[in-house]
């Protein structure tokens, strides 16, 4: 059975039949729509409250544009097709009501998202092209031994860096969901919940805390925090820095081909139902405000990237590289950085079709870690992919 619980689901015509109407086939939405509808009455699909009332508000706004703005058109419907269709909504009940000059002003949008878009294509083929030198020249490096590793290596103290990375984990992990799941009991209660700025400020918090409890963890087991930095790679940041962190992303973006391709195969294996990929982040740049939007940026390009770094090319790593160090230094490379590439995919919301995709993006992160010695570069990096890919979000939610 399909399941349409909102516009994201695979199977939903409602963004579809909205785009329809634009084109001027308003006839083809609404049998699209009611196609829908026979589906959902039928019991093929099943829908819960919230995706009825958009069903719904979408047909009133594309069967009124038959003769825009010539009927009354509920605010509800338009609030909620709005909300639930962004841009594409947007445009659905300017045409419904008939005004043009927002129809005007959403095409000029539109227009300069696409050449946005263009031109972010355009730079990405550039920086894949310089990515994939860069890659050449780390393997007649590494093949020369030009290369610095992760430094001395210490097998006596080689598991607590293992346990620092669990420790994060877990943390991590459980700071993250703890407050959403006392904000659900509290909410059940029937009392008021912060609002989404709070919200986001606790997981800004919630990061920060797991990544001093995991270091703590590390100077409890005998390490000082200045041997614990060494080791993890993290060093004092210079101007040099950022350009290695643009080469790293750039080796990011050439890889990302591999990736894509890999993801391909996944959703001719898995099938589109199964391979849907979202992330809560995107839902926090619809609703936010100023400070939310801020919040947000805070997350993904300041917290996420040094906590992760630490911990995945940093700790785990290091713990991976000399486990497996009687394999060889290319066996151990090898395993290090797929396992650790994996994980850092794995534990990201974005579903099963972005494992390869992500751990593309890992992969560069840990090649530079071996190639400089350090993951100030990766962090860069890191820092750069996610506020790309939140701009690009921004301008496509909330344009």
């Amino acid at each position: 059975m399909e399941a349409l619980t909102s516009i994201d689901e695979p199977g939903s015509e409602l963004a579809t039949a909205a785009l329809l109407a634009r084109l001027g086939a308003r006839d083809r939405a609404l049998e699209l729509l009611a196609g829908l509808q026979n589906r959902i009455d039928a019991g093929d699909v099943t829908a819960d409250e919230a995706f009825l009332e958009t069903l719904d508000a979408v047909t009133e706004l594309v069967d009124a544009t038959a003769q825009p703005g010539a009927r009354g058109i509920s605010d509800e419907a338009c609030a909620d097709v709005i909300k639930s269709l962004g841009t594409t909504g947007k445009t659905l009940v300017a045409q419904a009501k008939g005004d043009q000059e927002a129809l005007d002003r959403l095409a000029a949008a539109g227009a300069v998202l696409l050449m946005v878009l263009v031109l972010a294509l355009l730079i990405g083929g550039v920086l894949a092209l310089g990515g994939l030198a860069a890659l050449v020249v780390f393997l007649v490096m590494a093949a020369l031994g030009k290369t610095k590793g992760i430094g001395a290596t210490d097998e006596l103290w080689s598991h607590v860096y293992a346990e620092m990375f669990a420790v994060w984990m877990f943390a991590y992990l459980g700071l993250a969901r703890a407050p959403r799941m006392l904000l659900e009991i509290w909410e059940g209660y029937g009392n008021n919940v912060p609002g989404l700025d709070f919200r986001l400020a606790l997981s800004v918090a919630a990061t920060i805390a797991a990544s001093a409890i995991a270091l703590w963890w590390g100077t409890r087991r005998g390490l000082s925090l200045r041997t614990i930095m060494a080791a993890v790679g993290l060093r004092r940041f210079v101007a040099m820095d950022i350009v290695w962190g643009v080469v790293c992303w750039s080796m990011g973006i050439a890889l990302l081909i591999v990736g894509v391709m890999l993801a391909v195969v996944l959703s001719n294996i898995f099938g589109d139902g199964q391979m849907r990929a979202n992330h809560p982040i995107q839902q926090m740049v619809e609703d936010s405000g100023a400070t939310g939007l801020f919040l947000t940026y805070i997350l993904a390009c300041v917290c996420a990237p040094i906590g992760e770094e630490l911990f995945f090319r940093g700790a785990l790593y290091r713990n991976l590289r000399q486990s497996f160090g009687r394999w060889g230094a290319v066996g151990s490379v090898v395993i290090a950085m797929a396992v650790s590439s994996v994980l850092f995919a794995a534990i990201h919301p974005q579903g099963l079709i972005f494992i390869p995709v992500l751990a593309s993006l890992a992969v560069a992160f840990c090649i530079m870690r071996e190639w400089r010695g350090t993951i100030n570069a990766p962090i860069v990096a890191h820092a750069i992919n996610n506020a790309v890919v939140l701009t690009l979000n921004v301008l496509m939610l909330r344009g």
